[in-house]
């Protein structure tokens, strides 16, 4: 539970990044470039971690459907094309909690206790984010969390 709270906390700082770029989230402009809302000291703060991980990995952009993601180790973001059929999807599987404060709507889901998502609404977007708890916990082992 402890990680899924993190997540959310994480999550909702990065709603409060998206929401001061609320111009990109509104207009049909280009798609929003993930990896430009937080600095990787932003995100190695939010999610723990070592000046030693940003020596070793390098947040990498993609384009994916109709928006683009950020590679993290332990987490990738996602700002997509709002689908009601995403977030359908997700309530199928079961377990999906709505989150008050964060975005128009906000869902937090645990992916069999293997990642925690949380799906956020910003006008036309989603903004996903997925970590990885398994693996955290393995960071902090090895010393770079």
């Amino acid at each position: 539970m402890h990680h899924l709270r993190q997540s959310l906390l994480v999550a909702a700082a990065i709603g409060c990044a998206a929401s001061q770029i609320g111009v990109a989230f509104q207009a049909p402009a280009p798609a929003v470039k993930v990896c430009s809302l937080l600095t990787q000291a932003e995100v190695r703060k939010l999610i723990g971690g070592s000046t030693a991980m940003d020596k070793l990995f390098k947040p990498e952009e993609e384009a994916v459907a109709g928006g683009s993601s950020c590679n993290y180790p332990d987490v990738l973001i996602q700002v997509i094309p709002f689908r009601q059929s995403t977030i359908d999807t997700v309530r199928k599987r079961g377990g999906l909690e709505a989150v008050s404060g964060v975005g128009e709507e906000a869902y937090l889901y645990d992916n069999r206790g293997n990642y925690a998502e949380i799906y956020v609404k910003v006008g036309p977007h989603l903004l996903t984010l997925q970590r990885s708890i398994g693996r955290a916990r393995r960071w902090r082992q090895c010393g770079l969390a």
